[in-house]
């Protein structure tokens, strides 16, 4: 039997009445972190400059954070780049990249043509999460040390087989769509920090539902797209940097939505940095009484968390989301990381700048958390202080956000766009998503809210 159909067999076998309760929260909010995203990342140049003149086609679905409908494909690639825009959207350590904003548009385009349920649209994004993340398991961390970027090269299959599932494709089908998503399948690290990187969400956000779509119309793809000698796991990986058997056991057994779960950014930049910078507030808010009195500044991450684009400087608004020097230095001297940090104007900040010159970068051991981070200062009079953090604040269900801070942060991304009465009333229709008879109704609500 094919792996695409192994695959599509064992997606199709969850059995969403059996969904703990718990998984639906984390998948509203989720979502709901994504919408927030999408509407700040609407009113950014990037997503601005890719709606090409002549290139998007009218249609029943919307655009969100813009007065504007369109057809499923197009409003799939435009929310997808919108909320990808800004980085402050969810990670997945099993993907090692940002799961919901490759899955959602898609979903959300579909659901609205479909006259989906507010339940139908959560199991399927549930399900979608659970491909993307399984197959991520086969592969990871090789594939993300190599330089593809997960979110799309992986994100795509999550996307399609939530598609395929909204859609009701029976497993061979379902396979189809995985096949052709192979060979959709792109997005590499070097566009880090560059108006590409979130292109990649909305070009895989698009192509994902497209290949539900062709599927379900019965197009074909071959059965062996994934693990031929030419297919995607030979191409993009390599012989003997993949396990198959990873990709295909335990299913559900938890859902990789609970364990380990999805991580919802407290801080609008790469999640790689987000242990180093809670270890700087801490110094901020506790030893350090004046930033100037900083003479030598040591940050220690893990390896894989430490790589080139993370210890790149600050030099343009989008870049500055992947400097390490630079979330550490907001985090030393303002004690916080916020959206206005990451404007143009925000970056010749001279105290910044020179609390950038002064850090050094070293790996923790292999063994250390991989999402941990240690902050040690030295001050001008020769006096050290340090702050290590193992799991950073909304590391999933091992940290997560502390309660009010999802809708705080909601409410600030939502705003750039919604009206107050809109940011409340949308923000209450999310968190009871799965009982919402239409996700028309949603969707409803945030245009007739939009500014």
């Amino acid at each position: 039997m094919s792996l695409s159909l192994q695959l599509a067999e064992r997606a199709v076998a969850l059995v969403p009445q059996d969904f703990d309760p718990e998984a639906i929260g984390w998948a509203r909010d989720a979502i709901a972190d994504m919408i927030g995203c999408a509407l700040i990342g609407a009113v950014t140049e990037t997503a601005e400059k890719s709606m090409l003149p002549g290139m998007l086609t009218e249609g029943q679905c919307l655009v969100l954070g813009r007065r504007m409908r369109l057809g499923k494909l197009d409003a799939a690639f435009v929310n997808g780049t919108s909320g990808h825009a800004i980085d402050y959207d969810d990670t997945s350590k099993s993907l090692s990249g940002h799961p919901t904003v490759i899955i959602v548009p898609g979903l959300l385009a579909l659901a609205e043509t479909l006259n989906s349920t507010g339940r139908e649209f959560v199991d399927a994004y549930i399900v979608g999460v659970e491909a993307a993340t399984r197959f991520a398991r086969g592969v990871n961390f090789y594939h993300y040390e190599k330089g593809w970027h997960p979110t799309a090269t992986l994100g795509i299959f999550g996307a399609a087989v939530a598609a395929s599932h909204l859609l009701n494709l029976d497993a061979g089908q379902m396979a189809n769509a995985i096949s052709i998503a192979a060979s959709s399948s792109a997005g590499i690290k070097a566009n880090f920090g560059t108006d590409t990187k979130p292109l990649h969400a909305g070009f895989q956000a698009r192509n994902g539902l497209l290949a539900a779509l062709l599927a379900a119309k019965g197009v074909n793809g071959s059965g062996v797209a994934l693990e031929h000698p030419q297919g995607f796991l030979n191409v993009f990986n390599g012989a003997g940097n993949f396990d198959t058997t990873r990709m295909l056991s335990d299913w559900g057994r938890p859902l990789d939505l609970l364990k380990p779960g999805i991580s919802i950014k407290k801080y609008p930049c790469v999640y790689s940095v987000h242990a180093a910078i809670d270890a700087a507030i801490a110094l901020h808010q506790g030893p350090l009484n004046d930033p100037a009195e900083i003479s030598n500044v040591l940050v220690r991450m893990h390896p894989r968390r430490m790589l080139p684009h993370v210890r790149n400087p600050a030099t343009t608004a989008l870049n500055a989301k992947f400097s390490l020097p630079y979330a550490v230095a907001r985090g030393l001297v303002n004690g916080a990381v916020l959206l206005d940090h990451f404007e143009d104007a925000a970056l010749h900040d001279p105290q910044v700048l020179h609390i950038m010159s002064l850090i050094r970068m070293e790996n923790l051991p292999d063994d250390a958390s991989d999402y941990g981070g240690e902050v040690h200062i030295t001050l001008s009079n020769g006096q050290v202080f340090s702050h290590s953090v193992d799991a950073p604040v909304g590391r999933g269900p091992e940290t997560p956000l502390p309660p009010g801070m999802l809708r705080a942060k909601f409410t600030d991304c939502a705003s750039r766009t919604l009206t107050d009465e809109g940011v409340n009333e949308v923000f209450e229709l999310l968190m009871t998503l799965d009982t919402l008879p239409r996700v028309g109704m949603l969707t409803a609500a945030i245009e007739h809210s939009t500014r």
